[in-house]
């Protein structure tokens, strides 16, 4: 085993590791899954009237984070 993949096992916790490729992949889908949950709660906070200052205070994000999701909208 390599020293990489010795370092990719040690750092995700499994005993059996995956490939790079399978490695990156799961972790962009994760990123993906959470961003695709924070832009929910803000289209739902936002929906609700809300504005950019209490969804901030709501979320604990900082403003240029909540307004990038707006401007995408």
């Amino acid at each position: 085993m390599s020293i990489f993949e010795d370092e990719i096992k040690t750092k995700i916790g499994r005993s059996d590791t995956m490939g790079t490729q399978e490695y990156l992949l799961d972790k962009a889908e994760k990123k993906g899954i959470q961003k695709g949950k924070i832009e929910g709660k803000i289209e739902i906070l936002r929906e609700l009237g809300f504005t950019i200052a209490e969804i901030c205070q709501k979320l604990g994000m900082a403003k240029h984070d909540v307004e990038k999701y707006f401007k995408g909208a």
